[in-house]
């Protein structure tokens, strides 16, 4: 078989984990074979098989990619170049993509259940998880700093960026369990409690 081409390839891979994402989502990791990705892919299992040796290696290459559209929403600038991003704000950037993507938040509530089988699975996770908390540390540090004395500041910014994480991935685990309908209202009940962090803070 002829090398792909490297910006084939990938596009090759990304294509077989859409399938892969698909399959989870309507079956279930656990009810989910090879032979179901491949069909979904319209691929042949030669070619699925020569980017994945197993459904666990393509199940962790799900998770290594499944968060950069929020990595790019998080660390994207405003338009105004000037404009300082709030909690609020942030978490607006965060909510967005498991409201527009229940399929994609199904398959994440459902591989953190894997990760206690599988250690590579979870170190994945855990990177991804620092990166996201480094990306909220330097979005929020204007906001702090301008919002509290720089011995506090630095304190704001941790707290805020670790109740980020805890709320954006406790909505996932909602909007995962409820209808659209449902979640709307607890999505508005979090964005006012985000409006509301380091009122407590603010410079005298």
């Amino acid at each position: 078989m002829p090398r792909l081409k490297e910006v084939t390839r990938l596009e090759r891979r990304r294509r077989i984990a859409a399938a892969a994402i698909e399959c989870f989502a309507d079956n279930g990791i656990g009810g989910t074979s090879m032979a179901d990705i491949i069909r979904a892919s319209g691929l042949s299992s030669g070619a699925i098989y020569s980017h994945f040796d197993s459904k666990a290696e393509l199940l962790r290459y799900v998770m290594s990619t499944m968060l950069e559209g929020r990595f790019t929403a998080v660390a994207a600038e405003p338009e105004d170049a000037a404009a300082i991003i709030t909690p609020d704000a942030l978490l607006g950037r965060l909510l967005a993509g498991p409201s527009a993507d229940r399929a994609l938040t199904s398959v994440l509530v459902q591989v953190w259940g894997e990760m206690a089988r599988d250690g590579d699975l979870a170190r994945i996770a855990e990177e991804n998880l620092v990166h996201l908390r480094e990306l909220l540390v330097a979005t929020l540090t204007p906001w702090s700093e301008q919002r509290s004395d720089a011995e506090r500041a630095d304190a704001l910014t941790a707290r805020t960026a670790d109740w980020l994480i805890a709320v954006t991935f406790g909505y996932a685990t909602v909007t995962a369990l409820r209808s659209a309908d449902d979640t709307e209202e607890f999505q508005d009940n979090l964005m006012r409690a985000a409006g509301s962090i380091g009122a407590s803070d603010v410079k005298p």
